[in-house]
């Protein structure tokens, strides 16, 4: 179930909000929980039992490891146990289809590939029940002694699908007692229709173009609509993943929970380290906390830093896909860290802000085509038409075909609206005129609704992550 489908926004989220509220306090967990297993099972069915098992064996790890003298023991066999049911589901079919085409090329049969569905939502429950355990044994937090309020924590619906990954020790305290004012909740509902807005009236838009583009044969494409092909992309997964977190933070509030920020205006940074401060931020400080730092981070020389740095964007781009296009996507962000590491940081200090920034946005777009082709082969063939190394000839499509009047206005409102220009002129108005706040919230939930109503496409980039 989508936040942004029908039965999201006019039966589920309005019908639960009226019980939750109606409800006495105590047992608001448990409807909470209940609701957010239909959630979850109304799109994969009996694919609910196996997070339910990958909740109870980690509850129990959790207990043990709060509890024994070999914590680093059970604290392995729990991650071992976690990334084994990521690799069966996310992982294992790529493995084998690796493995099979080195065997063709010793003149050995394919393997047979199992059928395997990988389930909604288990990269971003793995990484949840790994920082989990991780902090107990490094004594940040202690065990969850009530079975219910862990299984909540995992499986609460505004997180569950696709982020952001929400550590126990900044929400563990909310699910046993938190506050409920009427302000939260409307600062809640209008966060939620901001993350709407971004996602159907933008990201969506900015999609359209994006997929009708890269889906033309390519000896059609010419330079300049390849590069309004990646353009228009790299607005849509910006507007699609940060306007399902907002989304996210947002129905997190109605219910009485403070999520931390996920992405803090990524396009405006001025290094590749300073996007990755930006971009995604509980991702990224995930992978820091819980398996740079582990590794040694920046305490045990240069060349080990950066070993570690390539190791963690390697698994970075692993953790997005089980496909090469990503594998190559993460190795490329870490390149230019290391880079950065090295010597660039430095050499980008003493140049001008908008130098720094055109480095920095011409790095992250070229690296957005090789997470978007799902083929190396194809993505380098695009990236030499761009450039001009190897232009096609034959003229089919000119941009007008795709750089519509429409296209052109949501385009200007995405630049600024992915800037804290557009936030702080927002602030100005509404300090000014306190009403424009209702009436825009309201502006955009019509026009959210309306688009929905009148148009069935819909993409989610990070649905199957």
């Amino acid at each position: 179930m989508l936040f942004t489908s029908p039965v999201f926004l006019f039966l589920f989220l309005p019908i639960l909000l009226v019980i939750y509220y109606l409800s006495p306090t105590k047992f608001r967990n448990l409807l909470l929980l209940l609701a957010s297993l239909f959630f979850y099972a109304w799109g994969e069915g009996l694919y609910v039992l196996i997070l339910i098992s990958m909740i109870l064996v980690n509850y129990i790890f959790g207990l043990i490891i709060n509890k024994t003298t070999y914590k680093k023991i059970w604290l392995t066999s729990a991650i071992i146990f976690d990334l084994g049911y990521i690799f069966y589901f996310k992982y294992l079919i790529f493995a084998m289809t690796t493995l099979s085409t080195v065997l063709l090329k010793t003149g050995k049969g394919p393997l047979e590939l199992p059928q395997i569905i990988m389930p909604l939502g288990i990269s971003f429950v793995t990484f949840h029940l790994i920082s989990y355990v991780f902090d107990i044994y490094r004594k940040d937090i202690r065990a969850e002694k009530n079975v219910l309020n862990f299984s909540l924590y995992i499986l609460m619906f505004p997180h569950l699908i696709a982020g952001p990954i929400v550590r126990y020790k900044d929400i563990g305290v909310q699910i046993k007692k938190r506050q409920f004012s009427k302000d939260q909740f409307v600062e809640g509902i209008k966060r939620f229709v901001m993350g709407l807005a971004k996602k159907v009236l933008i990201a969506n838009v900015m999609a359209a173009v994006a997929d009708q583009i890269f889906a033309i044969f390519p000896q059609y494409l010419t330079g300049q609509i390849v590069w309004l092909a990646l353009f228009s992309y790299t607005l849509q997964i910006y507007f699609d993943f940060s306007g399902y977190s907002d989304m996210a933070i947002g129905l997190a509030k109605m219910f009485g929970f403070n999520f931390k920020e996920n992405f803090n205006f990524p396009y405006i940074a001025n290094s590749i380290k300073d996007f990755w401060r930006r971009w995604h931020i509980s991702l990224s400080s995930w992978f820091r906390d819980y398996l740079y730092i582990p590794l040694g981070g920046n305490r045990k020389g240069k060349i080990r830093t950066l070993v570690n740095i390539a190791i963690v964007f390697t698994l970075t781009g692993l953790w997005h896909g089980s496909n090469w296009h990503f594998i190559f996507w993460g190795v490329y962000f870490g390149f230019f860290l290391i880079l950065e590491n090295l010597f660039l940081g430095k050499v980008l200090d003493k140049l001008w802000f908008g130098w720094r920034h055109l480095y920095t946005m011409g790095v992250v777009i070229i690296g957005w085509l090789f997470f978007r082709i799902n083929s190396l082969n194809y993505a380098v063939y695009l990236l030499k038409v761009m450039v001009g190394i190897n232009p096609n000839k034959i003229a089919v499509y000119q941009l007008g075909n795709f750089a519509t009047r429409e296209y052109l206005a949501v385009m200007l409102i995405a630049l600024v609206a992915a800037t804290p220009i557009g936030r702080n002129l927002y602030q100005k108005i509404v300090n000014k005129i306190p009403a424009m706040e209702i009436i825009t919230t309201g502006g955009l939930l019509i026009l959210s609704i309306m688009q929905l109503a009148g148009d069935t496409y819909n993409p989610f980039i990070y649905f199957r992550f």
